[in-house]
């Protein structure tokens, strides 16, 4: 309804804008009142092919498309200098009834507005290079932007350092809800630093059509939704997870596994998870500290040892320096309880070879019961009495849009934030047992939007919504599609590129 009344307002404001002007052109005022022939219209003025009319209907070539008709409109007028044509563009609801309505300015026409003006050498660059940047600025916010894997909780079915196309119309893209901002970037300016956008205008959330909707499994670019720095939805840092439940879903993990609605969901084979590694050798053991405290001293990988025979299965030497720190210490005699052991994160593929390895004793994999979790991290939602851990959580239910939440405690502690925070309900309250909304008690909550449930595949190294909760519909920014390149820092530079993860699916 909102983008509907934004879009009338736009077409009178559009046909003020227009009215005179077409008059000095010579056509009638009235055509610029109506949507699609006043294009047409303008087309037939800067003597362009009528056709052009088609790119009004993608979204984000229509920007392309009004950037050059409103540029070549202000040249009809004898407009050829930067800060006339720039009036053109960014205020040409206040510059067009100008032109139109000054006694001092004049139509020339198409062909004057062509030939009356060269441009410098410098001129020339200066114009290629902001037709560019606006090129570039509207691919990436409709169609498809890069993105780069900055964490492993998706290992190994993204690796750090991987960088990904995302597509932004699988999903249907985003309407930029805080349109000024510095090109191409993200929340931070360049270089110097600091806040790259002006929160002022922000437009309301809108979501062009996509051509599919978000699946369990799928892994989906999005919005941080607890980032607490106070920006925009659009301006958030983007993360990247596997989305394990969609709106309507039940979820629970029993013993790590995955159910949505009671029914398994399949875990993916490259998924990483914690065992704990119990070597026989001590002597062995010992050396592979040694290695591990030079690792953490230089960060550069040996060339020989046991480090550089786990690289070849997988194990990331990163991951073992943090779980020797996590080695399960006895708290009464601050002792090691299981001696010879550290907790490694790997792939049961990449377990049941270390199984085979001389010199380990025994590979098992760790799990939470419920009630006793490992993590130092609160779990969401934390509820009064919740007993849930990381590897047995829920039941858990992911609210759609037009669901009737029943307003009790227990789901005011694991709606609260959504209702309060991403629908902007900052009055919503708990007095004793009674939710309150605008100082009125509440039997049942309407959602406005659809909840995703986003996990990593490296489940005991990722913070996801077991930690944070809900994902919003309109944190969601795209579809990952392809690794255009992917790159290993951590081997000596010659062998930098991961050229079997190039062009590489997702």
């Amino acid at each position: 309804m909102h983008f509907l009344i934004y879009l009338v307002l736009f077409y009178i404001v559009n046909g003020l804008a227009f009215f005179k002007a077409f008059q000095k052109a010579g056509k009638k005022g009235w055509e610029a009142f109506i949507p699609v022939y006043n294009e047409i219209t303008i087309l037939k003025i800067i003597e362009r092919p009528i056709w052009w009319v088609i790119f009004i209907f993608f979204p984000g070539l229509n920007l392309l498309f009004a950037f050059v008709v409103l540029v070549e409109l202000a040249k009809c007028f004898g407009k050829f200098k930067l800060w006339e044509q720039a009036c053109a563009v960014l205020v040409g609801f206040i510059y067009f009834p100008y032109l139109g309505f000054s006694e001092n300015e004049k139509f020339f026409g198409a062909e004057y507005g062509r030939t009356a003006f060269k441009r410098t050498v410098g001129r020339e660059w200066t114009d290629a290079i902001i037709f560019a940047l606006i090129a570039a600025t509207v691919i990436r916010s409709f169609y498809i932007e890069a993105y780069t894997i900055p964490t492993p909780s998706l290992e190994e079915t993204l690796m750090v350092d991987d960088y990904l196309f995302v597509s932004k119309i699988n999903y249907g893209a985003r309407i930029p809800m805080t349109p000024l901002a510095f090109p191409l970037a993200h929340n931070v300016m360049p270089i110097i630093g600091g806040q790259s956008y002006i929160e002022w205008p922000h437009i309301p959330y809108y979501r062009l059509p996509g051509f599919q909707k978000i699946k369990n499994g799928d892994i989906v670019v999005f919005n941080y939704p607890a980032e607490n720095l106070g920006r925009p939805v659009d301006k958030k840092d983007n993360y990247i997870k596997r989305c394990i439940a969609i709106p309507g879903d039940t979820l629970r993990i029993v013993d790590r596994r995955t159910l949505i609605n009671g029914k398994e969901l399949p875990k993916p084979i490259t998924a990483q998870e914690q065992y704990l590694v119990i070597w026989s050798d001590k002597e062995k053991f010992d050396d592979l500290l040694n290695e591990l405290d030079e690792y953490e001293r230089t960060l550069k990988m040996p060339k020989n040892g046991q480090l550089a025979e786990f690289k070849t299965i997988g194990i990331d030497a990163s991951q073992a320096i943090q779980d020797i720190r996590g080695r399960d210490i006895d708290p009464m005699t601050n002792t090691v309880r299981t001696p010879n052991a550290l907790k490694i994160l790997m792939t049961s593929k990449t377990a049941t070879e270390l199984r085979t390895w001389s010199g380990i004793k025994d590979v098992k994999i760790m799990t939470d019961p419920m009630g006793s979790n490992s993590d130092p991290n609160k779990l969401f939602p934390d509820f009064p009495g919740m007993q849930w851990s990381k590897d047995n959580y829920g039941p858990l239910y992911l609210p759609k849009k037009g669901d009737h939440i029943p307003m009790t405690v227990r789901n005011y502690y694991v709606y609260q934030k959504a209702i309060r925070d991403y629908e902007d309900n900052p009055s919503l309250t708990l007095v004793g047992n009674q939710v309150m909304l605008d100082g009125q008690p509440i039997k049942e909550y309407v959602m406005k939007m659809d909840y995703y449930f986003m996990m990593g595949d490296n489940r005991d190294n990722s913070e996801d919504s077991r930690y944070w909760g809900f994902v919003p519909e309109d944190h969601v920014v795209g579809k990952p599609l392809i690794i255009w390149l992917s790159l290993d820092h951590d081997v000596p530079w010659y062998k930098l590129v991961r050229w079997n993860r190039m062009f590489k699916t997702i």
